[in-house]
């Protein structure tokens, strides 16, 4: 976009991981004027569901892994970014002690390494373990079943998290898998607050709050509406700009109703709970130190069918949380804008009335794997909690980085997709790219498409919203679905 200098103004509407990147490589390449708008006080709540968030950025915790089965290009992305995480590692204990005082610990990622099993090896498996291999890192992962392997885990004192799925072949014989150790957690709500930090220093505005942050509508230059010049908030002001960039997430498509067909909010279901301090034992063995991150995702063993997918996170201190993603039917909520058009928007603890509730068969799903598991967290009697948390899934699972169509002066960067938030160190480069006029690999991956430009359809956006994933038309759990107990019948 010819027109922008380094003097233009800016407007990033969402200060999540995309508003966050975008804003970070705009400061960095010296853009000048960017106002970052978001309807949350990030300030107030950190960042982080346990004070209020209701977005997926505003998470506790999130994987880091670069196994990407065939898509080595997201593999090379995420290699990107885990040189930056490690570098904000070293950097964030050189903060000045009244920033420093803001975190509860001064680590943005931990390599505790992943385990992923499953009771059969399928082809995604393969295929890392294969492209790890081609990048001379093959050693960086050890086979659950490999002796060798074991050996060489021990040796490397990754032997108890290994341990874990020895345990486990008890009651799974046909357990497959592998300990990746190039894979860990990011403590997601530090993570943001530091990137937000690093904008700061380098002039980045921020407003945030209901009012004042909320978007509520653009500001024309035209009167047929395709020229964007700003937006008008939820306080009335209006907010002028030479670029305005939607990256506002699940709640994109509603802001930009252009991307209805390749772009949905929908709801990730999450279980957490607290270990208590007097339980000693269980924090210690729950953590990053001795476990790693468990992701279980079920292949076609009949005898197992009842576990699908899930991944449990180490507990996360001085909180002592720990976290369960249930990988499962990821639910929408349909609503009609003024336009007719009828798109998914969050339902969130923050809505009115507020709403958090997972299914009835969810809330099944995680005692089964808890009981399968984890059994002395069953018998611990901890009290269990869900949050809903709304993801943005694309028609194919990659992200949207382009300007959109018929609109001058608007571009949209979503789509995360389950696998944006460890590319946060990096996304936003794509958006100077852009706008600086450089094409390359991963501009042409992200640029706009339509529904009718793609063959499959993983997500089952082309089902449209009045289908069977409606939040609505689902058996919403109640309090007594959040007592977990152990299972006597055989699962």
């Amino acid at each position: 976009m010819a027109s922008l200098t380094k003097d233009s103004q800016i407007i990033l509407v969402g200060a999540g991981v995309f508003g966050l990147s975008n804003a970070l490589h705009l400061a960095k390449n010296g853009y000048k004027n960017i106002k970052v708008f978001d309807r949350l006080d990030m300030e107030a709540n950190h960042y982080t569901f346990l004070e209020g968030a209701d977005t997926a950025s505003g998470d506790m915790n999130k994987i880091f892994r670069a196994q990407y089965a065939e898509k080595k290009h997201y593999q090379d992305l995420a290699f990107q970014a885990f040189d930056v995480w490690q570098q904000w590692n070293r950097d964030i204990t050189l903060l000045p002690p009244s920033e420093a005082s803001k975190y509860t610990d001064l680590r943005v990622l931990d390599l505790c390494g992943m385990l992923r099993l499953d009771d059969q090896l399928g082809w995604e498996e393969q295929a890392s373990r294969e492209n790890y291999k081609n990048e001379g890192i093959g050693s960086l992962r050890y086979d659950v079943n490999n002796e060798e392997d074991i050996k060489r885990a021990n040796a490397c004192g990754l032997g108890y998290k290994m341990k874990f799925a020895q345990d486990l072949k008890s009651k799974i014989p046909e357990l497959e898998g592998a300990l990746d150790s190039t894979s860990g957690v990011l403590y997601a709500s530090r993570a943001c607050q530091y990137a937000k930090y690093l904008c700061e220093t380098m002039g980045v505005k921020f407003i945030l709050g209901d009012q004042k942050g909320t978007f509520s509508e653009y500001v024309y230059k035209d009167a047929g509406n395709t020229e964007v010049c700003g937006i008008i908030t939820k306080d009335g002001n209006k907010h002028y700009a030479d670029l305005v960039v939607i990256n506002s997430g699940p709640w994109s498509t509603s802001l930009v109703p252009e991307l209805d067909g390749i772009n949905e909010g929908t709801a990730g279901n999450i279980v957490t709970f607290k270990i208590p301090e007097s339980r000693k034992d269980l924090r210690m063995k729950y953590s990053a130190e001795n476990f790693p991150i468990v992701g279980w995702k079920n292949g076609h063993s009949r005898e197992h069918d009842y576990l699908a997918g899930m991944f449990m996170f180490p507990i996360i201190e001085p909180e002592g949380y720990m976290k369960m993603i249930i990988r499962q039917t990821k639910y929408t909520n349909p609503v009609k804008l003024d336009n007719g058009r009828v798109v998914s928007i969050p339902k969130t603890a923050n809505s009115d009335p507020p709403f958090q509730y997972l299914t009835k068969h969810i809330m099944k799903q995680v005692r089964q794997w808890l009981n399968v598991f984890f059994p002395d967290l069953v018998e611990a009697g901890l009290k269990f909690e869900s949050k809903i948390l709304w993801y943005t899934d694309t028609i194919n699972n990659d992200y949207i980085y382009d300007f959109v169509p018929n609109k001058k002066g608007l571009f949209v960067a979503c789509g995360g997709s389950g696998h944006a938030f460890k590319m946060l160190p990096v996304l936003g480069q794509f958006l100077v790219d852009k706008i600086e006029g450089r094409e390359n690999f991963y501009t042409d991956l992200f640029k706009w498409r339509y529904s009718k430009d793609f063959e499959k359809d993983p997500n089952g956006l082309r089902e449209g919203l009045n289908g069977g994933r409606r939040y609505d038309i689902q058996e919403i759990s109640d309090p007594e679905d959040y007592k977990i107990f152990p299972l006597k019948a055989k699962l």
